[in-house]
């Protein structure tokens, strides 16, 4: 049989016990409720785009430390100019290409567009599809350092002189740049701002952030312990929550 004072210390453990309850099941249901939104955000990811959606805040890409891209170049006018950020090439505000090293030159040339890098030269179709790759193992010349269109023709200028295509774009031969050559392909001075926000996002997507946000590592290490200390938090509810029930008295 139970002594008085066992229950008079049962009764005064319950009344500390049940406000901690409350409050750590407070604390466990906002938990839990971001927890709830961020994986069913992150299992859904494909059908929200979150994984081919940037993030364009810019204090949010200024916290995972995305700075601007350090080579931007703009070619042509703005309402069908390629711009190049680094690596990446856009066209239409689209990124349409992620290069291997920074991109030196875009143009259009007939029913294409032509982009380089130092050893590579990319050809697409007008609306930005990528159709072929050369490289030194396919006979382009290496070290590339310009671009220019002449008579239809694509010119490439390189540490090792001027090389000019054939029409299929295939053969290159070294050749002197024709009489009243003006210059190569240029980037002009005046830079979209938009297109340094978008190479800023293509670094970081929502899908990413929600990843971060559900394991604890988008506000660093400490915010990992703070997860943990949420989980202990659960558990704590879970084993005084059946400690009260198991405890309680049944109704008269």
């Amino acid at each position: 049989m139970t002594t008085p004072s066992r229950n008079s210390l049962r009764i005064k453990f319950l009344r500390v016990l049940r406000p901690w309850h409350r409050r750590l099941g407070l604390a466990s249901a906002l938990f839990i409720l971001l927890l709830t939104l961020t994986g069913v955000a992150i299992n859904h990811s494909d059908d929200l785009g979150l994984d081919k959606t940037g993030v364009t805040q810019a204090w949010l890409l200024d916290y995972y430390g995305i700075a601007a891209p350090r080579h931007v170049a703009q070619f042509g006018q703005t309402s069908s100019a390629l711009y190049i950020t680094d690596n990446l090439l856009w066209q239409n505000q689209q990124m349409i290409l992620e290069a291997a090293d920074t991109l030196i030159s875009a143009t259009y040339a007939n029913n294409m567009l032509v982009a380089i890098d130092a050893q590579q030269l990319y050809l697409f179709d007008k609306q930005g599809q990528l159709q072929e790759t050369q490289s030194r193992s396919t006979g382009l010349p290496s070290d590339l350092l310009g671009l220019a269109i002449i008579d239809n023709r694509v010119w490439l200028n390189t540490e090792n002189g001027t090389y000019q295509a054939d029409e299929q774009l295939i053969d290159w031969q070294q050749a002197t740049l024709p009489t009243g050559f003006s210059a190569w392909v240029s980037a002009n001075n005046d830079i979209d701002q938009a297109i340094i926000n978008l190479a800023r996002s293509a670094n970081l997507s929502w899908q990413r952030v929600m990843l971060d946000l559900h394991s604890g590592r988008l506000f660093g290490h400490l915010t990992i312990w703070l997860w943990d200390l949420f989980a202990l938090a659960l558990l704590m509810v879970s084993l005084s929550g059946f400690w009260i029930w198991l405890k309680q008295k049944p109704p008269r």
